[in-house]
């Protein structure tokens, strides 16, 4: 549940003879986006998708289009639908790699280019030279189980002379290590996340919870059980404990616990409590934070800001399972 390397989109660029409507619509009929504005459509391209705009004299009027289809099998079906008679050229750029890094990139960055003799440039540099033969590398601190923008990738970006399968490899074996350099740090956060609901719905706030780290791509659970707890009155209850290692602070994942304790209304649905380093971590240092504020407020400000930083998949996912919890008191 944590990603650090994945292959980004693929620029196709093609420049038509004459009346290109027929190859347009072929195009069209292959994409599930379509749009005037090149960033746009890149900046919402995931991996493996194929991003292709028409090399026109008036770029404003060229559409661009967005597919999960590969490049080749583009091609094959223009050219069986006989229509490489609209084609003057086509280009296409090589594949390109996206590496997620948290904290300091550049260190990460340096080490990386010194390991491969890498060429330095930026992170739109594809899009001015379709014929570098080289795979880019761009650098981001976002999750990359989505489309990650041109906006939130790092200034700086590496060309690197190697071939893609070998380098994607490579690098996946070698992006912990890279992590932890930018990190400053080796040393991963190992959370318990403990789950109580007192209306016996389980299972539903733990596919809340695993459906929260898996959307926000922070970390791996690397123990689940159910564990014994005591009330301050000495009174034995069972908890189920999720056990994480992140890279992300425990107090982060505490702000990511009292968010889903609580619904839109600032209803209290479920118990989350979350330790680190054996200790319980409070929510007072909230109250300091948010002066004026009640704990059902500090829990829907932080709901709000979880379901903003959640991918579409996930939130919509979320929202289902929120309408399931049984609130009756």
């Amino acid at each position: 549940m944590l990603s650090l390397v994945r292959s980004g989109p693929t620029i196709l660029k093609i420049r038509a003879l004459g009346d290109a409507s027929e190859l347009m619509d072929a195009i069209g009929n292959m994409s599930f986006a379509r749009d005037n504005n090149f960033d746009k459509t890149y900046d919402s391209a995931g991996e493996g998708d194929t991003v292709i705009f028409f090399d026109s004299d008036n770029p404003d009027d060229a559409p661009h289009f967005q597919t999960t289809a590969t490049p080749s099998a583009m091609l094959c079906d223009l050219i069986n639908r006989g229509l490489t008679d609209a084609i003057q050229h086509i280009s296409v750029t090589p594949p390109n790699i996206i590496m997620r890094l948290i904290g300091d990139l550049d260190t990460a960055i340096d080490q990386i280019a010194a390991d491969f003799k890498a060429r330095e440039t930026n992170r739109s540099y594809l899009m001015q030279n379709m014929d570098e033969s080289s795979v880019l590398v761009n650098f981001t601190v976002e999750p990359i189980n989505r489309a990650v923008p041109f906006s939130m990738m790092h200034k700086r970006a590496l060309l690197i002379d190697k071939p893609y399968g070998q380098l994607i490899v490579f690098l996946r074996a070698k992006a912990q290590e890279y992590l932890n350099l930018s990190m400053g740090s080796p040393d991963w956060n190992e959370v318990e996340i403990t789950l109580f609901d007192a209306m016996d719905q389980f299972n539903l706030h733990y596919n809340r919870l695993i459906t929260v780290l898996q959307g926000l791509d922070i970390g791996i659970v690397v123990g689940e059980e159910w564990v014994p707890e005591y009330t301050v009155a000495m009174r034995k209850s069972a908890v189920y404990q999720v056990r994480l290692l992140t890279p992300i602070s425990a107090r982060e994942i505490k702000r990511m616990a009292l968010a889903l304790e609580y619904d839109d209304s600032g209803t209290r649905v479920v118990d989350f409590d979350v330790y680190f380093d054996k200790k319980k971590l409070g929510w007072s240092s909230e109250l300091k934070q948010n002066k004026g504020y009640t704990r059902s407020d500090i829990g829907v400000l932080h709901r709000k800001r979880l379901l903003s930083s959640l991918p579409a998949e996930a939130k919509a996912m979320l929202h289902k399972y929120d309408s399931q919890i049984d609130r009756k008191t």
